[in-house]
């Protein structure tokens, strides 16, 4: 097909690349921008919308050109959704694709059998599901033996488990273009302001590994609180984990420093200051306060993907006056920032995030405010409550 042929069907996200959102998606430019920063990028390769059009049609770049896509690195790639708007979501992200006996032997080499049988399992469980469409339940436990999983996976398909790369990333190539074009896909999007034709990029990502020695594991971290927009230093860190896939000690630990327990910046300082550095420089380059998405390997760090904090009303408002305090953004940018539907909820009164409070149940508001009252859990005790003439307020 002739989308495939076209020189920008397929570039390998450089500062100088012919990336466009347009053309690209959201997730190819901002990787650019990241990259034009010099932060520590995995090579990451866009597919336009039109040839992940045409592989949704049946069509395929040729086996040559998939090979070169993974022939770097680990060997092991990760393939990414990328509309042109992030809030029109896409199919999940595939993690470790290339993974086979070959791949699996080496890294176990390197890494150690424990590390290399976690990314096997997790790729292979991945895989069956996303991509055979085979039964979740038969694939969805995260300690599951190698052997075993291998072996469901012969069961229910009648053939090993595919060992070429280029198929493998053939195969999750077609199915992301394809999940993209199914009728609840099509819906859900089209609920959140897309158009019935929306298009869809995709990004090939080297992998850098989150299972090994040292250091090692994946996380995010962003700069403000998410509630209230203050500065702070907020996220998550997992210890030998990538996607669903866990190594020999993977448990949650504490981002930042935390008399509770292990954390990056008591275990790698170094590494941390890194991150915040990035973290700032994000800031002041994209105008947007930004999560950051990271991998550590043996300490060293991979900047994979970053996305716009996602922010309440009050935050919004504290988050636009700042970036225009410290000269980022102009102060008419900052009042344009400002969404008009979050001046109702800036109206209510606001229960302070940080208060104590004794927690007795928990539900949906039905209002962006505070409320004070009692309450009552079912339809019959409001019925008693109405018949001795205690009124009750909604």
């Amino acid at each position: 097909m002739q989308a495939l042929n076209d020189p920008l069907s397929i570039v390998e996200i450089t500062p100088s690349a012919g990336v466009n959102t347009g053309i690209h998606g959201w997730r190819a430019k901002c990787l650019q921008r990241l990259v034009r920063m010099n932060l520590p990028v995995p090579r990451s390769v866009a597919i336009s919308a039109d040839a992940v059009r045409a592989i949704s049609a049946g069509g395929m770049p040729d086996r040559a050109r998939l090979a070169a896509l993974m022939d770097q690195g680990s060997g092991l790639v990760s393939v990414r959704p990328s509309a042109i708007d992030p809030a029109w979501g896409g199919p999940g992200t595939v993690l470790n694709v290339g993974m086979n006996d070959e791949v699996h032997d080496r890294i176990a080499a390197i890494k150690g059998r424990g590390a290399a049988d976690a990314l096997y399992s997790g790729f292979v469980q991945s895989y069956a599901i996303h991509v055979a469409r085979l039964d979740p339940g038969m694939f969805s436990d995260e300690h599951a033996d190698l052997r075993a999983v291998l072996a469901a996976y012969y069961a229910e398909t009648d053939e090993a488990f595919p060992q070429d790369p280029a198929r493998q990333l053939a195969e999750v190539l077609r199915s992301m273009a394809r999940a993209w074009d199914g009728p609840t896909a099509r819906l859900l999007r089209q609920a959140k302001g897309a158009p019935p034709n929306a298009p869809l990029g995709l990004v090939v990502q080297d992998m850098a590994l989150a299972i090994g020695p040292g250091v090692t594991g994946s996380g995010t971290i962003q700069f403000i609180d998410s509630v209230t927009g203050t500065p702070r230093i907020t996220g998550r860190f997992r210890g030998q984990t990538q996607g669903n896939a866990k190594g020999e000690g993977a448990d949650p630990l504490y981002l930042t420093r935390d008399p509770r327990g292990q954390s990056p910046e008591q275990a790698a300082p170094e590494v941390f200051a890194d991150l915040v550095r990035f973290g700032v420089a994000a800031r002041e380059r994209l105008r947007e306060e930004m999560q950051i998405e990271f991998v550590l390997t043996d300490s060293k760090i991979s900047i994979i993907d970053a996305i716009r904090v996602t922010r309440s009303s009050r935050a919004s408002v504290r988050i636009a006056v700042a970036l225009a305090r410290d000269g980022i953004i102009a102060p008419q940018e900052a009042v344009m920032r400002v969404e008009p539907r979050a001046l109702g909820e800036l109206l209510h009164y606001q229960i302070d995030p940080a208060s104590p409070r004794d927690i007795v149940t928990r539900g949906i508001n039905a209002s962006p405010g505070a409320a004070t009252g009692q309450i009552v859990f079912t339809a019959a005790a409001a019925q008693e409550r109405e018949a001795r003439g205690e009124a009750l307020r909604c």
